[in-house]
């Protein structure tokens, strides 16, 4: 059995030891992860993997991720690593190519000998990725898109998310839906949908729709739009959402689509809310929306804290590393799910011990028991049956005044992937 870590410590950019929780408490919070003293990390590496879209159409949603796990790792590095041994993310830019994607997982396992593969891109290219990493042996921490390999009872082995999956969002959004309606004084009417197309579009818009109308039936389904992943000019697929004049619309899309998608919407006359989802969405493309059409009625559903919530200190050390080592996209909800990698496998790396393996870091984000320190809504746990864990759900408003993100729903919503799915998952 591996023993549980204590807390694991990070450093804030002004070189100030702060905690980040991995699991129960201890006392050890003056030293940093593994019995470090706090000096620069200076051993042979721990290299972990990391797929990302660098480049390429989904940049947006998914490069902040990388960079916010690599802010997280050069804070630790800073403090001591693990064990004084520093973690390397060794990158490659997968962009939307699945060919590119298996040919860039298999050199980070074969060619750089890493530890694990995390990250990753839109949720149609990772399944070759995967059966990269399961021939290998190799674990995979996904990022944002995921597939239900993770879900209980009977996940991939070797397979674990801290991103979102589509029918688990669907299922928890028809708790959060009407509590967000219920803040805009929304109380009843159409609700329509855009997707990018996408293997999982069903699950994002109509698995939710066909129940939510169930749950709720003050709201009827409007007009769901699925356009391609490349298209550019939004106009004549958004012209049907507008001309139903729904009560709200929900895009759920990569940032790209979505900025386009909304601008499209208000250029042609709809003035109702429009939310997004925040796993796809961030801040920063929200903000884009905001300055090009005006931020009133924007809303986001996140089940990952806003960087704009800075009364939460793990937040503030973001923005801290942000101002410290630099980013090329300005800090959103991406880099904090990023941190949250991070802090995944530096936990899993701390407990998996001086020897640790592919087999031993697999083993070790199995008992993954993780105090999220605020990025979340509770902790991160995953088990032998579940690589997913509880998720939990929140809803944000754009304000103008603060030219930020705000709490338009102040508790989060629970949601247990072993317990409150809705329906089946599909193959």
């Amino acid at each position: 059995m591996l023993r549980r870590s204590g807390r694991l410590t990070a450093v804030a950019a002004a070189g100030v030891m702060v905690l980040s929780a991995c699991g129960g408490g201890g006392d050890d919070a003056a030293t940093a992860p593994g019995g470090s003293t706090g000096e620069a990390a200076s051993g042979e590496p721990l290299k972990i993997g990391w797929l990302t879209d660098a480049t390429s159409v989904t940049r947006g949603t998914y490069y902040p991720e990388f960079e916010g796990a690599q802010l997280f790792f050069e804070t630790l590095n800073a403090a001591g690593g693990i064990d004084g041994r520093p973690v390397e993310l060794v990158m490659r830019d997968m962009k939307i190519d699945a060919e590119l994607a298996v040919t860039s997982a298999t050199d980070l396992i074969q060619g750089e000998n890493v530890l694990m593969l995390a990250g990753g891109s839109i949720e149609g290219r990772m399944p070759p990725v995967f059966d990269v990493a399961r021939a290998n042996e190799t674990p995979f921490l996904a990022g944002h898109s995921a597939r239900p390999d993770m879900f209980p009872p009977e996940p991939d082995p070797l397979l674990f998310t801290v991103g979102n999956v589509f029918e688990a969002m669907s299922d928890a959004r028809l708790e959060i839906w009407p509590k967000l309606m219920e803040e805009i004084g929304v109380d009843g009417g159409e609700i329509a949908c855009y997707i990018h197309q996408a293997p999982a579009a069903q699950a994002v818009c109509n698995r939710w729709l066909d129940e939510q109308v169930k749950v709720t039936p003050e709201f009827s389904q409007g007009p769901i739009v699925n356009a391609p992943l490349q298209t550019t000019d939004f106009t004549s697929f958004v012209r049907p959402i507008v001309d139903a004049n729904p009560a709200a619309f929900f895009d759920i899309s990569i940032a790209s689509h979505a900025i386009g998608v909304a601008v499209a919407a208000r250029n042609l006359g709809y003035e109702g809310p429009i939310v997004f989802s925040m796993t796809a969405t961030p801040e920063t493309d929200i903000q884009q929306v905001a300055d090009q059409a005006g931020g009133e009625d924007l809303y986001a559903l996140s089940n990952i804290t806003s960087i704009s919530e800075t009364d939460v200190e793990e937040i503030q050390r973001i923005l801290d590393a942000a101002e410290e080592y630099g980013t090329e996209i300005d800090p959103s909800s991406a880099t904090v799910n990023g941190w949250l990698m991070g802090m995944v496998i530096a936990d899993a790396l701390e407990r998996c011990g001086a020897d640790c393996d592919r087999a031993g870091l697999r083993d070790a984000l199995e008992e993954t028991d993780l105090d999220t320190q605020g990025l979340t809504g509770g902790p991160l746990t995953y088990s032998p049956t579940d690589h997913m864990g509880t998720r939990y759900w929140t809803a944000y408003r754009w304000d103008d005044g603060d030219g930020a993100l705000v709490r338009a729903v102040d508790e989060w919503t629970e949601f247990d992937p072993a317990t409150d799915l809705v329906a089946p998952l599909a193959p």
